[in-house]
């Protein structure tokens, strides 16, 4: 009874992140049986014989034909990841084949327009889901919990290729210890800005932030340069800085805008939701304190942000038209946005670099544009409210991705040729061309030793994020933490809350109402303020 309760608990869980982010062979007569070691773990196979015995103490045996094990492995992925894997198969093939394998491999495709997620895991419920699968990280802890997912622990730390992953690669894919995947995507996030607007506003285009002030100081400076930019721009509204904030974006407010302000409102362990020492939510803290005086400086107090566009229809597609408008200085988003937002088949392609590229085609036309692009948009890292220790400066980022991983209820003579097709999907070269092919971050540190990922100027200076990048608190009942944030910021948005201590008595009430007041703790506060011009 209690096995099923859990298991209850568990598929409960997968249903309500799902809502808030949206063996062996035996011997037999005619075969011998070999061993290969594939990996750091010894795998049984055999090869068929045709052999002539001698009734002795020792049996002789003379073999005329080895054949091929044959094997098939299934692999389930969306199809973002389609090239990946059929970049993959070929070289695993040839591997397995080596190895005295004939695999032969089955493909589960889930097309673009489903929802990943659900489907997954109502595969993986109905036991349908394959021996290998693409997963949203962010699952990691309710499919691992789950019993989805097998432990990898014995494989990545026998795989040298492991030490490539940063920490924040490693733990992402975590839960209670053990490892449950390798990444095969990820981002990061920073603060996008408009070069050119800076110019006209007297603020340097190659602009880096190094604690909250200095955003505060641009801000202002650009919001007092207003009707000069406007009239420059030929635009009627203008607005200094944007960062996510209501319940029009979901979890994207939480990501996209509030973890970045909190990783950098103090130092580790304070600047999180969680407690992972304690095992509680965090319902006061400093951290939790001056992330929200941020919002309401930006919103309320300073006067530097676009409310409406919060309340928007379509966020996303806001957010993006009106940064490549002119109408948002400081946005910030994540690092595909350089191409998915304003990139040359973006959603909102920024005007003048398409003027300026019209005459050309295909990749002659997107050099040109992304040339022009660097010229109109900048990246900055998003900074810490004081910098770090000793005066240094601390940069904060939070990352996301899908991870491979290996169905915990694939047959046990399939896991290691599993393991095998995981390598070679995770291997530097193939991670890195197709990373540099969608224009996305690499999750290992030595994509910048492969040519077609090293020569796109943009990808390889982000890969530098990697080294501080952190990710999300994703535990049981984290859906309802990240709905009040959601709230809160949208109270801040409306006027209703204009205090950052009303916004933290409030969070900490609901916090504990979501998730249990046992389940809270209250850190100490400090009350000074962020900015003070």
């Amino acid at each position: 009874m209690a096995q099923k309760t859990g298991a209850y608990v568990a598929i409960a869980f997968i249903i309500g992140i799902i809502i808030g982010a949206l063996g062996g062979y035996f011997a037999a007569p005619g075969k011998t049986v070999t061993t290969t070691t594939v990996s750091t773990t010894t795998v049984t196979k055999y090869a068929t014989t045709t052999a002539t015995t001698t009734a002795t103490t020792t049996a002789t045996t003379t073999a005329t034909t080895t054949a091929l094990k044959k094997v098939t492995l299934t692999i389930e992925y969306g199809e973002p990841w389609k090239d990946l894997i059929d970049m993959a198969i070929p070289i695993f093939k040839q591997k397995m084949k080596a190895k005295g394998y004939d695999v032969t491999i089955q493909k589960i495709m889930l097309p673009y327009g489903t929802n990943f997620v659900s489907r997954l895991a109502s595969d993986f419920a109905a036991g349908t889901a394959g021996d290998v699968v693409v997963y949203d990280s962010f699952m990691t802890a309710a499919f691992a919990s789950a019993g989805y997912l097998l432990p990898l622990d014995t494989y990545v730390q026998s795989w040298p290729d492991w030490k490539e992953f940063p920490p924040a690669m490693q733990k992402i894919v975590e839960y209670k210890g053990h490892v449950y995947g390798v990444m095969v995507d990820t981002d990061v996030r920073m603060i996008w800005y408009r070069k050119d607007i800076f110019k006209l506003a007297g603020l340097p285009t190659n602009w880096q932030p190094k604690t909250w002030k200095d955003i505060f100081d641009a801000a202002v400076q650009l919001k007092n340069k207003a009707s000069e930019i406007e009239k420059a721009l030929g635009i009627n509204e203008f607005y200094p800085f944007y960062i996510p904030a209501g319940t029009k974006w979901g979890e994207g407010t939480t990501m996209q805008g509030f973890y970045m302000v909190l990783l950098g409102a103090d130092k580790p362990p304070y600047n999180r939701l969680y407690d992972y020492k304690n095992d509680k939510w965090i319902g006061k803290s400093t951290a939790l304190y001056r992330a929200f005086a941020f919002y309401i400086d930006v919103y309320q107090k300073l006067k530097v942000g676009p409310i409406q566009y919060n309340f928007a229809s379509d966020v996303w597609g806001t957010h993006r038209k009106v940064f490549s408008e002119g109408k948002v200085a400081m946005d910030v988003g994540g690092s595909w946005e350089w191409a998915e937002g304003w990139g040359p088949k973006g959603v909102a392609p920024l005007k003048a670099c398409k003027t300026q590229c019209s005459g050309q085609s295909g990749s002659a036309y997107d050099t040109c544009y992304f040339n022009c692009e660097a010229k109109y948009v900048g990246y900055a890292k998003m900074p810490g409210f004081k910098g770090g220790a000793e005066g240094e400066p601390q940069y904060v980022t939070i990352s996301g991705g899908w991870a491979i991983a290996i169905n915990a209820k694939t047959s046990a003579d399939k896991r290691e040729i599993a393991w095998e097709f995981i390598k070679v999907v995770a291997s530097r070269d193939v991670l890195a061309k197709f990373a540099a092919e969608k224009g996305k971050i690499c999750p290992r540190i030595d994509a910048v030793q492969v040519p077609e990922y090293a020569n796109n100027a943009y990808l390889k200076s982000i890969t530098e994020y990697l080294k501080f990048t952190d990710f999300r608190d994703a535990l049981p009942g984290y859906t309802k933490v990240s709905k009040i944030i959601q709230q809160i910021t949208e109270e801040i948005l409306s006027g209703t809350i204009t205090d950052p201590m009303t916004a933290l008595n409030k969070y900490d009430q609901m916090l504990k109402s979501a998730v249990g007041a046992d389940n809270v703790e209250e850190l100490p506060v400090n009350t000074e303020p962020i900015y003070t011009g």
